[in-house]
């Protein structure tokens, strides 16, 4: 029983605290996407990201027009844009990187 509560603190410690970018050779890429309205088109946008090569993760939050994609370190960001931009009439601006975490002291 100890080992799967050590696997699952580690999951959700990885989901709260991600890697920031380059870490591990990924890369996090974060876009603000306006014309995004409904289910359906957070669905077309996360279709059209995860099937670029080198893709992890995609989370699209269309509430508050925003992509988060964590890929590996030598995807460009401009073709994750273009992906985003391919899926329908949406406008897709990068967002500056994540800061990284502070050590702790």
């Amino acid at each position: 029983m100890g080992s799967k509560l050590a696997a699952c603190f580690l999951l959700v410690t990885a989901l709260a605290f991600p890697a920031p970018a380059g870490a591990g050779g990924m890369a996090v890429h974060e876009f603000r996407v306006r014309g995004m309205t409904c289910a359906l088109c957070a669905k077309a946008i996360e279709k059209a990201l995860r099937d670029v090569e080198g893709v992890h993760e995609v989370r699209v939050d269309r509430h508050a027009e925003r992509v988060r994609v964590v890929a590996r370190a030598g995807v460009p960001a401009d073709l994750l844009e273009a992906a985003i931009e391919g899926a329908g009439s949406y406008r897709a601006e990068p967002l500056p990187p994540p800061p990284a975490p502070e050590a702790p002291r």
